[in-house]
């Protein structure tokens, strides 16, 4: 009869194996309270580590997955594997469960990691089928937790969207004829930043008016290309032009790149982080005449379906407020709960982790005055009271509103809330609501209330003109997701939505 394996004897043989191979900064063996389980808890990072601990005590004991299922694999992903060890009773059960350490990873280094996975597949021809293919590539996985560095305990949750990526990519654009491309010194990206900084890309010379950044006309994260030379010297001839005019002219920048991205020549990548489980698809944006997206336009949409969630300008301290088209889009208007600022245009697409991206200010701003010339308002922080006193009356000569404006408003928008409370009954009511907002210890309640002023001031103008105007939502909602004749061609990567 096999001898019964005995719970001391697996946590002395766990803690020998961690110290013998140096484990001991990335994982320790708990007891559960009642002693039933033995718990070892890992750094997520450190799984390959685990890998080769389990591995080591199935050499010597007879071990199962919990349930007398096949024992799990372990991955990057795993949050916790659970197996049982001997063949007869106690069977002492352990379970290794996976922590993180540090903040979430910052957007610039989970973007430095999808531009290397696809720099990988455009340039090596590297092709993963599995994010266990990624994990196992001593090219790719080493790689990766360097540009994670400090927060490479975040690289687990980005792993499927790095899969998903690069499959598509694979699927439409991987040859040995496509590589990244650069321009000069600089990858296309970079290029483009500071060339539109330095130079300028003008829609009107005349008039002076160009883009403020590379971000509000095209949100292309990478660039492939087939043809280099060629598609360079196409390029050459737009941005060193020999006339009066000093930079480039985004018309015709657009139609080469709408020429260029339908004969599959280069093509700009927009990457957005994909939820595990979930796949994602790839679609060519700003190659059409109509300029619009089929997934929208699809929709039919009528005013009837256009909903303007507010209340959050008179509950609480949350400053978000709601833009929502049926059950598939929206548009978030948000700013930053622990500093002053501005307020932006999220657009997303319902049953995706991804937003769609951030209207322009500049261009809502444009489209708030077509037919409301006389809108005061600029989404400018500075124009709004920080403090109670320059509430009540202000003070400080950038601030442009006071008392008698706030209160137009408010009645004005009143009629659009749809949760009434003690804060929106009247404009005394709100205003003492704001003022106690603003006399909180915290500057976040100050900073609240001038976000809630800010809204109040933007739906004033828009609803109070374009309420019943349709299309006015639409764009708005085409500026977030950078869709029209006046943005870049480009192919963007998304979620589809659950399997």
């Amino acid at each position: 009869m096999p001898q019964a394996i005995q719970q001391k004897d697996i946590i002395k043989d766990l803690k020998y194996l961690i110290t013998t191979y140096k484990y001991s900064t990335v994982a320790k063996v708990e007891k559960s309270p009642k002693d039933k389980v033995v718990y070892v808890d890992y750094l997520n990072t450190s799984w390959k580590d685990m890998k080769n601990l389990l591995e080591n005590l199935q050499e010597v004991y007879f071990i199962k997955g919990y349930g007398n299922k096949p024992v799990p694999e372990f991955t990057s992903s795993t949050a916790s594997l659970r197996v049982q060890i001997g063949k007869t009773h106690p069977k002492p059960v352990v379970n290794f469960r996976s922590y993180t350490i540090g903040s979430n990873a910052p957007t610039a280094v989970f973007e430095n990691g999808s531009t290397f996975i696809l720099e990988m597949v455009l340039n090596k021809n590297k092709k993963f089928d599995s994010v266990a293919d990624i994990e196992n590539d001593d090219d790719t996985y080493p790689t990766l937790l360097r540009l994670f560095n400090k927060y490479e305990s975040s690289l687990s949750k980005w792993l499927h969207t790095y899969f998903e990526q690069q499959r598509l990519m694979f699927q439409k654009y991987q040859s040995p004829n496509w590589h990244t491309f650069e321009y000069g010194e600089d990858d296309f990206v970079k290029f483009f930043s500071k060339y539109i900084k330095d130079y300028g890309v003008y829609s009107d010379f005349e008039a002076g008016k160009k883009l403020a950044k590379y971000t509000e006309w095209n949100p292309s994260d990478i660039y492939a290309v087939k043809n280099k030379v060629r598609v360079q010297e196409g390029l050459d001839k737009i941005f060193k032009i020999k006339s009066k005019n000093k930079g480039a002219h985004l018309g015709r920048l657009n139609v080469y790149l709408i020429r260029l991205l339908k004969s599959k020549q280069l093509v700009g990548i927009s990457l957005k982080q994909i939820s595990d489980n979930t796949e994602a698809v790839l679609k060519e944006r700003n190659t059409q005449k109509t300029f619009k997206d089929p997934n929208i336009e699809d929709k039919n949409f009528t005013i009837n379906d256009i909903r303007f969630e507010i209340d959050n300008i008179h509950i609480n301290q949350t400053i978000s407020t709601y833009i929502k088209f049926g059950r598939s889009f929206g548009i978030t208007l948000s700013s930053s709960t622990s500093e002053y600022g501005n307020i932006s245009y999220m657009t997303s697409i319902t049953g995706a982790s991804a937003q769609g991206g951030n209207a322009p200010v500049a261009f809502v701003n444009d489209l708030l005055r077509e037919k409301n010339p006389k809108c005061t308002f600029e989404n400018n922080n500075k124009q709004y009271p920080r403090t109670n006193a320059d509430f009540l009356k202000p003070s400080n000569s950038s601030i442009k509103y006071t008392q008698e404006h706030y209160e137009t408003w408010f009645n004005d928008v009143k009629k659009f809330f749809k949760k009434p409370d003690k804060n929106s009954r009247n404009y005394e009511d709100f205003y003492m609501y704001i003022s106690g907002l603003y006399q909180k210890k915290s500057i976040t309640g100050a900073i609240a209330a001038q976000s809630k002023l800010m809204a109040l001031h933007f739906f004033y103008e828009s609803l109070g003109t374009y309420a019943k105007d349709k299309e006015f939502w639409l764009r708005m909602l085409y500026l977030g997701m950078k869709v029209g004749d006046r943005f870049a061609a480009h192919a963007k990567i998304y979620e589809k939505g659950k399997k």
